[in-house]
């Protein structure tokens, strides 16, 4: 008899969340399956890690940042990957970029019916060692321009976001990144330099919120991140840097460059907020490892 634990964000989608979590448990015939609520920001992580040795598959219920924290509930480099859960993903938040990244469902019915026979894959995992702590990513990292939008967004954030808030959000999204004053980001890719940089994001997937994508390359299988380093630019130009990562992708636009990893250090001297997965979670310095294949994610198709 397989086991599921489905960590729940209440808050997420209005609500949508328990809705989907409630309709897939119903479908689960013949498992084991509790609900667990999150109680606000760490919580998920929390109640993944003390699930972990009592269930089979954990799945999380909610946007990206409920999976973020999920995952690193369960992501322990000294632990095996295959001593630890299996990890899950219902979409109910506002962006939701794993669905497309991995090629996951929002439907609990769809995802009930492959859970009848649970298929999992090994996929690729960021470790991110920072001044406080270290966390792990499953999307991508950006420090600099990146960090300070998915800051602004957070800040200002009191529920639901999509599209709309989105667009809402944009006059404070500029004032923010007119006032940033661009530290100079100095990065190193498997121990060699790769030069100076306004903005750095180290992709583990392709596709970003609002169909955005930053590198085409970009494979949570194959072994590898891909770091994408944006030069110093104005705020106009970074706008226009923007605009190419919704119609385009990040990493084709002139002057970018990228180049794949497995290690890769990040510092500077003045103040470069990072955000992992879409979360704001501190400042340069980061240094960060590739765990290849480090999380069993169960397909959904």
């Amino acid at each position: 008899m397989s086991s599921y634990a489905l960590i729940v964000n209440p808050s997420s989608g209005r609500g949508k969340a328990m809705r989907k979590a409630e309709a897939l448990s119903a479908r689960l015939d013949g498992a084991r399956v509790e609900i667990l609520e999150t109680t606000g920001r760490g919580s998920a992580t929390a109640l993944a890690a003390e699930v972990s040795s009592r269930t089979d598959h954990v799945i999380a219920v909610g946007g990206d940042g409920t999976l973020h924290e999920v995952l690193n509930g369960l992501v322990d480099p000294a632990i095996p990957t295959d001593a630890r859960p299996s990890l899950g993903f219902l979409s109910a938040g506002t962006a939701n970029v794993a669905v497309p990244a991995f090629g996951l469902t929002s439907d609990p019915a769809r995802m009930a019916r492959s859970l009848a026979h649970p298929v999992t894959q090994p996929v690729d995992v960021g470790f991110v060692r920072y001044e406080g702590g270290e966390r792990a990513f499953l999307l991508w990292l950006g420090a600099g321009w990146d960090g300070v939008v998915i800051r602004t967004l957070n800040a200002r954030r009191t529920g639901h976001m999509g599209v709309r808030g989105l667009v809402g959000s944009l006059p404070n999204i500029v004032r923010d990144i007119t006032r940033y004053e661009q530290p100079v980001i100095r990065a190193r890719v498997d121990g060699a330099p790769l030069g100076e940089h306004g903005t750095v994001l180290v992709a583990n997937v392709g596709p970003i919120a609002f169909g955005g994508k930053i590198t085409h390359r970009a494979d949570p299988t194959d072994g590898q991140l891909d770091v994408v380093g944006v030069p110093l630019a104005t705020p106009v130009r970074f706008l226009r840097l923007a605009s190419r990562l919704m119609f385009s992708s990040l990493a084709g636009a002139p002057d970018v460059l990228s180049i794949p990893a497995r290690t890769v250090t990040l510092r500077s001297d003045g103040d470069v907020p990072f955000q992992l997965d879409g979360e704001p979670v501190g400042r340069l310095p980061v240094e960060i490892t590739l765990l290849p294949g480090a999380v069993r994610l169960l397909k959904t198709p």
